[in-house]
């Protein structure tokens, strides 16, 4: 289950991920809040709090989740992977120097920090 979480900037998509997460649910909330927060800004702040594993994605969601990220991939900024899985947070980790903009890691615990580091005023 999705659901996109309150209380961040207009430029911010936030969404926590809890349970079985299905293709249709994801393009249905995260895809589309993407693409309002694309259209409306020249860059995007993420923040994903899972409460779930990336095993209860599926396929199709794990498809449409690599296809957003491409589809925007020069206008990611910060980027908040909030997990206790730690073999989550190291792929993150090991993938941060690759793409566009920055993705810090954080633990469960720590989610009131990434809110805060994800919130900041997109550049100049």
């Amino acid at each position: 289950m999705l659901a996109l979480m309150d209380n961040f900037p207009p430029h911010v998509v936030a969404y926590r991920a809890q349970g079985k997460v299905n293709g249709e649910e994801y393009k249905e909330i995260v895809v589309q809040r993407i693409a309002e927060v694309a259209k409306a800004y020249p860059q995007i702040n993420f923040i994903v709090l899972l409460e779930t594993g990336f095993e209860d994605y599926s396929l199709q969601a794990l498809l449409e989740y690599i296809k957003v990220s491409f589809e925007h991939f020069s206008k990611w900024n910060r980027m908040a992977i909030v997990s206790d899985q730690q073999w989550v947070r190291k792929i993150y980790d090991i993938l941060s120097p690759l793409v566009h903009g920055e993705i810090r890691t954080y633990r469960l615990e720590d989610q009131q920090i990434a809110c805060e580091w994800v919130s900041a005023p997109l550049p100049a």
